[in-house]
């Protein structure tokens, strides 16, 4: 099903259209790298098609100071997109931190949200905008092509498996727009959907409490109610991967979390037999199931260790067929080697999700009235090196002033 997720393409007629949308961007920010925050920004004004309005909202106090990088983009002269920046004085949560711009931009006719470790490439927003053509189609994931992915095992196993997973799993799921999570890395909406579920947005409570996770399994799910969701295969974005695993382990301990709740409200609002019905179903039960047969099979051990051998060689020669799908993306700075060997990573990715990970994902599940952000509550997580000023290179027509 994946094969039939194909790029949106456009007329000249409709791109003009397209053209003439305003485009608003939301950017919260909670203790972010300013070299990542400078990187995020710098991406969009000098992209090939620049947003009308980048909005950054500090969520709260923090322990980055930002007053030199808002300085420096509020006080641009005439730039290819204005820089508008907020400040809260006490923590509220990323939701908030978007409907904060959701809620003061009344000419929007597209918000893109963006996390602010994340870069966007060059033609980012003017792919991401051409699945609008079809007035059907109410929301658009960007691809996440993890930027840090060569630092070690963790960052290029997750960075493949990551890969892997959106171009099939998510693919089948865009092909019947039907996909269930806009990356909050970047996605785009419609405005007129958006500004309808602000109060639902960010008033969500489960069991009584409210809810802060999840803001853009939350958002797809709004927007599946007014539309088809789909992805852009060619519309990508470049976040930041957890480097350290103690990172690694509250950041996927928080998407599970914000998952439990997600697959409640799915299967209570989706249509039934849906695909994204059906979908949600089908993982919840087969977690349950594989997790019941790997327990069984260490019970049973080693009567049952022929069950476990060809299982495990299941596994893995259907990871490679299936991880054949990172060579469908280039990076400028990858040869074809490290692309070898993020292929040859991906089994050893699907068998950390499956023996590490898996205990994490009942964890969240159990603990996810716990909506706290549980990463960079004390600073800075992941960091970017600098080049010195003599080797930063500027593209070719893209502006310099910025």
């Amino acid at each position: 099903m994946s094969w039939c997720d194909r790029p949106h393409n456009v007329t000249l007629e409709q791109q003009c259209e397209l053209d003439m949308l305003h485009v608003t961007v939301a950017v919260p920010v909670y203790n972010e790298a300013p070299e990542l925050l400078d990187r995020c920004l710098w991406s969009m004004v000098n992209c090939s098609r620049p947003p009308d309005v980048i909005h950054v909202v500090e969520d709260g106090e923090q322990a980055v100071d930002y007053s030199a990088l808002r300085s420096h983009w509020t006080g641009l002269v005439n730039p290819p997109a204005r820089v508008i920046w907020t400040c809260f004085s006490v923590n509220r949560g990323k939701k908030w931190a978007q409907s904060e711009v959701f809620s003061s931009h009344p000419e929007a006719d597209i918000f893109i949200t963006v996390d602010s470790d994340t870069a966007l490439e060059y033609h980012a927003v003017a792919e991401g905008l051409k699945p609008f053509a079809d007035q059907a189609i109410a929301s658009v994931a960007g691809i996440e092509v993890m930027f840090n992915s060569h630092v070690s095992w963790l960052t290029r196993s997750v960075a493949s498996r990551n890969t892997v997973y959106q171009l099939v799993t998510w693919g089948a799921q865009s092909a019947v727009g039907n996909l269930l999570v806009n990356r909050g890395t970047y996605a785009l909406y419609r405005a007129e959907v958006v500004r309808e579920i602000i109060p639902a947005y960010v008033g969500e409570t489960f069991l009584g409490h409210p809810i802060k996770l999840g803001d853009d399994a939350a958002l797809a799910l709004f927007a599946r109610g007014r539309g088809r969701a789909v992805q852009q295969v060619t519309a990508f974005s470049l976040p930041m991967c957890a480097e350290s695993f103690s990172h690694h382990f509250r950041q996927f301990t928080r998407w599970m979390r914000g998952k439990a709740i997600r697959d409640c409200w799915r299967l209570k609002y989706l249509p039934a037999l849906s695909y994204g019905w059906l979908y949600t179903v089908f993982t919840i039960f087969s977690c349950l199931m594989s997790t019941a047969v790997t327990l069984l099979v260490l019970v049973t051990f080693p009567t049952a260790a022929w069950v476990f051998r060809y299982s495990l060689l299941i596994m893995i020669i259907w990871s490679l067929a299936s991880g054949t799908r990172v060579f469908c993306i280039n990076r400028s700075d990858e040869n074809t080697w490290e692309r070898i060997v993020s292929w040859l990573v991906y089994p050893s990715a699907l068998l950390w999700v499956m023996f590490v990970l898996r205990p994490l994902r009942f964890y969240g599940a159990v603990t996810c009235l716990r909506q706290g952000w549980v990463t960079r509550v004390s600073g800075v997580e992941v960091e970017i090196t600098v080049p010195d000023q003599d080797t930063i290179m500027i593209p070719e027509g893209m502006a310099s002033e910025a």
